[in-house]
């Protein structure tokens, strides 16, 4: 399993890869390992199932966030309106713009093992906090097209607990494209 400081190299059938191993497939996509013991299953032909980082749309990848937070996460909502302060403490308040309550999470990936943490610290290196990608937030806060809900993560942090046990706290912007 390569870890985050390696060289991620390009996937290949005699390679077996753990569960959230790297690797590297066409048009320098990097995917992950959903199964332990991958093997033979090209990322570009079997993405979904036995691979993820991306989401086919449109005939267009898409980066996809797909690990799963842990129940400790918080969203934020802070809705930008316009405000008119008119006589005998009347006012007037009105969406200030389009895209006007955008999401903020605060995630959690909990008690996670060295290969989670690496994979998960490794797709966000590659968004660099300022390239969007896919996330499916808790069906409570999921819009009618998930497919249309872009974040960027501009910031996270980890912390090492214990011999395969870390925790990842990560901030999730929801952005308008």
């Amino acid at each position: 399993m390569p870890n985050i400081n390696d060289v991620i190299t390009g996937w290949r059938a005699s390679v077996t890869y753990p569960k959230f191993g790297i690797t590297s497939g066409d048009g320098g996509r990097y995917y992950y390992s959903l199964i332990d013991n991958n093997l033979n299953k090209s990322p570009d032909s079997n993405l979904g199932t036995f691979w993820d980082g991306y989401t086919l749309i449109n005939s267009k990848y898409v980066p996809d966030f797909f690990w799963q937070a842990s129940y400790t996460s918080v969203v934020q909502s802070n809705p930008r309106i316009a405000k008119v302060q008119f006589g005998n403490g009347y006012q007037k308040r009105i969406p200030d713009g389009l895209n006007t309550n955008l999401l903020t999470f605060q995630l959690n990936f909990e008690a996670r093992k060295e290969n989670e943490i690496n994979s998960i610290i490794h797709f966000l290196q590659q968004m660099n906090g300022q390239k969007s990608f896919i996330y499916n937030p808790p069906a409570v806060y999921g819009k009618t097209s998930n497919y249309n809900t872009r974040y960027i993560c501009p910031n996270w942090e980890v912390s090492y607990n214990f011999y395969q046990n870390y925790t990842l706290r990560a901030t999730f912007e929801e952005v308008s494209a």
